[in-house]
């Protein structure tokens, strides 16, 4: 097992992050404060298609796949985030994460993601683009035919 990360270990690796990269020291230091690390061995379902979402991940270390029907639609590594849809609409997940590796991660509650999203607009805004980053991608691959 990893050595548990120091509250300054977290905020270095958040500061690094690009959910979290225009926050200030006292809002990293806020997130860090709330963050929780984990480690997933490799196989790990993190999330579940249909299920209700209670937490976020960002992945520090190690990669999972996106499934959805057998089929996986993505692959993420560190700065990557997991199951923050889920924690935006209240939804259940909208796929399976896996662990394709043993996985380090960062986790937020569903509570403690509201409160970040109350307190840090910085961090509302990092979110969004995220998220318009990720519906570009798959955008860009979705099938001309079907467009």
């Amino acid at each position: 097992m990893a050595t548990r990360f120091l509250k300054r270990d977290k905020i270095e690796i958040l500061s690094r992050l690009p959910l979290f990269e225009t926050c200030t020291k006292k809002e990293l230091a806020a997130i860090a404060s709330l963050a929780v690390d984990a480690e997933r061995p490799a196989g790990t379902v993190m999330t579940r298609e249909g299920r209700d979402g209670g937490l976020m991940f960002v992945i520090v270390d190690g990669k999972a796949e996106v499934e959805r029907g057998g089929r996986i639609l993505s692959r993420l590594g560190p700065g990557d985030v997991v199951g923050e849809l889920s924690l935006i609409d209240g939804r259940p997940r909208s796929a399976n994460v896996r662990a394709a590796t043993d996985v380090r991660v960062l986790e937020l509650t569903g509570d403690d993601f509201r409160a970040l999203a109350t307190g840090s607009p910085k961090f509302v805004r990092n979110l969004l683009r995220a998220l318009s980053i990720r519906i570009r991608e798959m955008d860009e691959r979705w099938p001309a035919e079907l467009a």
